[in-house]
C-alpha cells in the first residue's frame, strides 16, 4: 500500500506575525512589514515540508484571513458597494475562530482572476504542488444570501442553484490554477459531516463535486472534518474525487469494516485541536491498525483538520511527527 503524508489547510502564523497584524489593525504598523513577515514564514514552511519529504507541499495559506475570504473576494460574494473584508464576522463550526461570511445576492459566475494567491507556487517542486479550496457545499452552506430564508433556514431550490454556481466557479478556478503545474487540488469540507441538511442534499452534493472536478488533471480530494464521516457509508465512496479525508478522532472507524472502501484514504491522525505533540510511533501504529480495518487503496497521513488552531511552534512539531510516522510505515526507519 502506498503511504504518503502532507498538510491540508491553513497553517498558524507566528506570535510575531499575529502581533504585527494586531498593530496593523490599530494603525501602529505598516502593511509592508506585515506582508514581509508572512512571506518569510511562508517560505520557511515550504522549506520545512520539502526538507521533511512530504509528498505534496502547500504554501500554508498564511495570507488567508480565513478559509473562505480569498475565494469570496475573487467571486465578489459581498454586499453591494462593499468588499469581502466587510462581510459579517461569524464563528466557525466547533471552534473559537471566526470568518467573514460571504454574501450571495444573486446567481454568480466565474472569477476574473485567480481564486487564490499564486506567488509562492514556483518555490515548490513540480509534482508536489498542492492547492486547497473550499468545497462547493462548504462555500454555499457557510454563506448568507438568496438561498436562505429570514430565519437562516435553507431554500431548497435556491440552494441547489447556488451550489451549482459554486461548483462551476471552483472548477474554472482550479483549471486556471493548473496552468501553474498544480499536481493536487484538495477541497476542504468542514460542513458535510456536521450539517443535517447534507443528507437531503446528497445528490446535489455529488453532482456539485462532479462539476468541480471535471477535466482536472490533478489528483483531487475531499477532506471531511467537524464530524463523523462514517454516517455516509457506503455512499461515501461514490463521491467523485480521487481521495477522501476523514477526521480519525470524530469518525467511527468500526463502521468502515466490511464497507469495501476502495479509495485512497487521507487519515486525519494529527489532532489539530490540542497542543499535544503526538509520538510518531503511536501515529504509525494507529494508522496501521486503521488501514487493516478499512483496507483503502492507499493511505495519506494528514492532520484531522487545518492546524490553524494551535501555536505555530506546536504545529511545526506536529508536522515533524507526521513525516516521521509516514517513514515508519514505509519501513524507512
Amino acid at each position: 500500500m502506498k503511504i504518503e503524508a502532507y498538510l491540508n489547510g491553513i497553517f498558524p502564523r507566528s506570535d510575531e506575525a499575529l502581533n504585527a497584524g494586531s498593530r496593523l489593525l490599530k494603525g501602529r504598523d505598516s502593511k509592508e512589514n506585515f506582508d514581509k513577515l508572512l512571506e518569510k514564514e511562508t517560505i520557511e514552511l515550504i522549506e520545512l515540508q520539502q526538507s521533511l519529504g512530504l509528498d505534496y507541499v502547500t504554501d500554508g495559506q498564511l495570507f488567508w484571513n480565513d478559509f473562505l475570504r480569498p475565494v469570496a473576494a475573487a467571486l465578489r460574494l459581498h454586499a453591494k458597494n462593499s468588499n469581502a473584508d466587510e462581510n459579517p464576522v461569524t464563528r466557525q463550526i466547533y471552534t473559537n475562530t471566526f470568518y467573514r461570511k460571504p454574501i450571495i445576492s444573486g446567481r454568480f459566475g466565474d472569477a476574473d482572476e485567480d481564486l487564490i494567491d499564486t506567488r509562492f507556487i514556483d518555490l515548490i517542486g513540480k509534482g508536489k504542488r498542492k492547492i486547497i479550496l473550499p468545497s462547493p457545499f462548504a462555500l454555499a452552506y457557510l454563506s448568507d444570501g438568496i438561498h436562505r430564508n429570514e430565519n437562516g433556514s435553507i431554500k431548497d431550490d435556491a440552494f441547489a442553484d447556488i451550489l451549482h454556481d459554486a461548483s462551476k466557479a471552483l472548477n474554472n478556478g482550479a483549471r486556471r490554477l493548473e496552468n501553474h503545474s498544480i499536481s493536487f487540488v484538495q477541497f476542504n469540507e468542514p460542513c458535510l459531516a456536521y450539517a443535517e441538511e447534507s443528507v437531503s442534499f446528497w445528490n446535489d452534493i455529488v453532482e456539485s463535486l462532479k462539476t468541480a472536478t471535471r477535466n482536472l488533471n490533478a489528483v483531487t480530494s475531499l477532506h471531511l472534518y467537524n464530524g463523523d464521516a462514517s454516517r455516509f457509508l457506503p455512499d461515501l465512496e461514490e463521491l467523485p474525487v480521487d481521495r477522501i479525508g476523514i477526521d480519525a478522532y470524530s469518525t467511527n472507524l468500526r463502521k468502515f469494516k466490511g464497507a469495501e472502501f476502495r479509495k485512497f484514504l487521507e487519515f486525519g491522525v494529527i489532532n489539530s485541536k490540542n497542543s499535544l505533540i503526538e509520538e510518531p510511533e503511536a501515529l504509525a501504529k494507529y494508522a496501521e491498525q486503521a488501514a487493516k480495518q478499512i483496507n483503502p487503496d492507499g493511505l495519506a497521513l494528514v492532520p484531522n483538520r487545518p492546524l490553524e488552531l494551535v501555536p505555530r511552534q506546536v504545529a511545526v512539531k506536529k508536522v515533524e511527527s507526521l513525516a516521521e510516522a509516514a517513514k515508519l510505515l514505509r519501513g524507512e526507519k
